[in-house]
């Protein structure tokens, strides 16, 4: 019996045969039945073949883009976060520091008082 060749999608029969299904599934299906629409398109109108590749490219391209900005955006929110915890602990410190020179004017203040 003749082996059957697997590197085609579709048989005579119309049939998907087995080991290549879930190649059509999800983006890779998408991608490929856009690549598939461009083409035609291009043979019918090359002058558009560009904006068609501009707008499959933005189409394909946004998602990407935005999972990118997701993850840059949560990195610097956390270094926002950790500076400004960072910067409460200083003011923090430097409020007990003034409010200890505060309290040392004020008790010599008050001991140069009751001297006169």
């Amino acid at each position: 019996m003749p082996q059957e060749n697997k590197s085609a999608i579709v048989t005579a029969s119309g049939a998907i045969p087995e080991g290549t299904r879930g190649v059509l599934d999800g983006d890779a299906g998408r991608l490929l039945a856009s690549a598939a629409l461009i083409g035609a398109g291009a043979l019918v109108e090359p002058e558009l073949l560009g904006g068609a590749l501009l707008g499959a490219g933005i189409m394909y391209g946004l998602p990407i883009a935005g999972r990118i900005l997701r993850a840059a955006a949560t990195t610097v929110v956390r270094l926002g976060y950790s500076a400004a915890s960072s910067v409460g602990g200083v003011v923090s410190e430097a409020r007990h520091q003034v409010e200890g020179i505060v309290a040392d004017a004020k008790s010599g203040y008050q001991r140069s008082e009751t001297e006169h």
